[in-house]
């Protein structure tokens, strides 16, 4: 699908924007890449997704309810647990095989947003496993792992409050955003440059709840108020796209 664009305009002066403020890419400050996602892509996993946002590119599975065999892990809520990793060629540099501290740290995150969405009471003694492998990293690659890893739960069968949208914005010293950053947008020289703020944000946009949010760098308080609310706004319009890829999905694989 073509991505939705934000109403709102800002004007976008930065020495990554052309003069007609546009993007390398094309894009406009609040422009989404497109979006593609299939589901039940893995045989052996209960559910998996594959999902592209331009060219980032990631497959969440899950796998589970299992039951916990270990007396001691045993609780009346189920257990939730998750791997994320970037594959060994996914990135400008090489990815260990081994999970490295920012891969652990994004593992968390994902399992902590989950946790709050799953009905966990439904199964209890038993652990539901979530994981997440970057393909390609072009960029806002947590914001879609955990969109991902929501997808690949309701595929699954798993009983949640909500399907979680996620999305990453960069805040520049001078005022400006852009949404849905590249690679070298959101990691290279050029936002290093400018200093700034990044932003993460995962929402429950029928329930109307924030799943997760993480803030790096330093920001204004104004500031961070604007960029949560535009987060906000581009992960419901978002939602509708993901859902009616969903939908489209399903109904591909459903048997004829």
């Amino acid at each position: 699908i073509e991505p939705p664009v934000l109403q709102k305009e800002t004007p976008v002066p930065l020495k990554s924007v052309d003069k007609n403020n546009l993007r390398p890419d094309g894009r406009k400050w609040n422009e989404l890449r497109s979006l593609f996602l299939k589901v039940g892509i893995i045989t052996k996993a209960q559910g998996s997704v594959y999902i592209e946002m331009g060219n980032t590119k990631l497959i969440a599975a899950v796998y589970g309810p299992k039951e916990v065999l270990r007396r001691e892990e045993f609780s009346l809520k189920g257990k939730v647990t998750c791997e994320f990793k970037y594959m060994p060629f996914s990135r400008a540099h090489y990815c260990e095989p081994r999970q490295n501290f920012e891969e652990k740290m994004i593992s968390k995150c994902i399992c902590d947003a989950m946790e709050g969405v799953i009905l966990l009471e439904r199964f209890p003694k038993a652990q539901v496993e979530i994981s997440v492998q970057v393909i390609q990293d072009d960029g806002s690659a947590l914001a879609l792992a955990l969109t991902a890893a929501s997808v690949a739960l309701i595929n699954a069968n798993i009983e949640v409050k909500d399907l979680v949208v996620g999305t990453t914005l960069r805040f520049f010293e001078n005022s400006e955003i852009l949404v849905d950053p590249t690679a070298e947008e959101e990691h290279g020289p050029f936002s290093k440059y400018s200093g700034g703020a990044g932003f993460h944000l995962a929402v429950l946009p029928s329930l109307s709840q924030i799943s997760y949010l993480k803030q790096t760098g330093k920001v204004e308080q104004s500031h961070a108020k604007d960029c949560i609310e535009t987060c906000w706004e581009t992960c419901l319009r978002l939602a509708t796209g993901i859902k009616n890829l969903l939908q489209d999905s399903i109904d591909e694989s459903a048997p004829r």
